[in-house]
């Protein structure tokens, strides 16, 4: 199978999970052969952060931001294509 349909069928399966912990799409952009999906934080039930971290973890990075009013938002970047080889 194609590594790129992989890695987009990757990219579509988190997006998908993400909407589903949270009841609406995440924000994404894609840059430099990545996707970023950006999530609410408060959207996510307590008792499903288990499951949200599963999803992170399925990413090149993730992490959580915090406003200065205090909102947080959970990002997630994705790997689209191959990997480069030196």
């Amino acid at each position: 199978m194609d590594i790129e349909l992989l890695r987009t069928t990757a990219a579509d399966a988190a997006i998908a999970a993400l909407a589903e912990l949270t009841g609406v799409p995440p924000e994404t952009t894609e840059h430099d052969r990545h996707l970023t999906a950006l999530i609410d934080a408060s959207l996510v039930p307590d008792a499903q952060w288990q499951h949200l971290i599963a999803v992170l973890e399925t990413g090149v990075a993730f992490g959580m931001t915090t406003t200065a009013a205090g909102a947080k938002t959970v990002w997630l970047r994705i790997q689209l294509g191959e990997t480069p080889r030196p």
